[in-house]
């Protein structure tokens, strides 16, 4: 009888950073350690997901208890801490990775192996950031982990007129900074970014890359808005109790003008479809060396016209989204382009 084979979502294996804006996807190295512990004295094996393609399609088999373990967005910490635990345990695993989040500088950073072997401490890691092309290079090279793409840009965008928040110190909005400042983007988690673009400008109804139909709000509102905290002290402003709503009586008495908006044309979305998808596959090619096969939705989120580009792009499958996948198991007869995990 088939087994159903579990995919288990990882992303970030590391100790918290209080500090970072999305520290909730991160899991403790111990934790991990214990958990692969756990897989590997229950029986279970990691397996690729070429493997379970082949599997779920009819063509191949898996040994008992597989298990396909994979890691999104491609953190440094998948080569400082999930690395040596995986190797520890012969586990093989996939780390997705948007392409404009690579470390450009190429610097190879000290692992959780040479802690184990005394030539570092743990003070001497540096889990903040993301992978280099040399160090994807290394975690291929282990033929234990696979490197596979998660789109380009992984941001939001603007949908819509309706403003939800303000840009402001330790805001939650990262992604502002990502889409004024591209080619520093992968140097967020190690520099404060909030001054990229400046205080006071709106956050607009906002939604993933792949599934946004982009708005682009008239630009004199955000800087009428950015103008006014700058005059009552930048950042200090909001140390107020009543920001928020001096911003959202000045942001309802501006109206926008009709010339100062728009919303991206069906033709102009194709085209940076085709940019966030095609061109990571490209990109990642070209950087590690290897084809690109499949492909992780960044966020699960996805519409027909993003899959039929990954389809016309040549990946072979990729990512389910959660609310998707009820009742799917990963077995053979299913549909093996639709990788359902958990």
């Amino acid at each position: 009888m088939a087994e159903p084979i579990p995919v288990l979502m990882y992303h970030s294996v590391a100790p918290e950073l209080a500090d970072w804006a999305f520290s909730l996807l991160s899991l403790d190295p111990g934790v991990f350690e214990d958990q692969i512990s756990t897989l590997s004295s229950a029986g279970y094996t990691g397996v690729t997901l070429a493997e379970l393609y082949d599997y779920v399609s009819g063509k191949g088999r898996l040994p008992p208890r597989a298990v396909v373990l994979t890691f999104d967005d491609g953190y440094v910490d998948s080569w400082v801490f999930a690395f040596p635990i995986l190797r520890k345990y012969g586990f093989r695993a996939t780390v997705f990775v948007s392409t404009d989040f690579i470390d450009r500088r190429n610097v190879v950073r000290p692992t959780l192996d040479d802690e184990w072997q005394g030539r570092c401490g743990r003070e001497d890691l540096n889990w903040r950031g993301f992978l280099c092309e040399a160090e994807m290079k290394r975690l291929l090279s282990s033929d234990l982990i696979d490197i596979q793409a998660h789109c380009k840009t992984h941001t939001w965008y603007f949908v819509s007129r309706k403003i939800v928040d303000f840009h402001r110190p330790g805001d939650a909005f990262p992604w502002l900074a990502w889409n004024e400042r591209p080619d520093r983007k992968y140097l967020y988690m190690e520099e404060d970014q909030s001054e990229f673009v400046p205080f006071g400008s709106p956050v607009y109804e906002h939604a993933p890359s792949t599934i946004a139909h982009r708005y682009f709000p008239d630009p004199d509102i955000a800087r009428k808005l950015a103008a006014y905290v700058e005059d009552r002290g930048g950042g200090r402003f909001f140390e107020r109790a009543d920001w928020r709503d001096r911003l959202r009586r000045l942001s309802d008495e501006i109206t926008p003008e009709a010339s100062g908006e728009r919303v991206e044309s069906p033709e102009e979305r194709v085209t940076r479809l085709r940019e966030e998808i095609v061109l990571s596959k490209q990109e990642l090619e070209n950087t590690i060396g290897r084809e690109v096969r499949f492909l992780c939705w960044p966020g699960g989120a996805y519409d027909k016209t993003a899959v039929e580009i990954a389809r016309e792009a040549g990946f072979t499958a990729w990512t389910l989204a959660g609310a998707a996948g009820a009742g799917r198991k990963n077995l053979p007869g299913e549909d093996p382009a639709w990788i359902r995990r958990m």
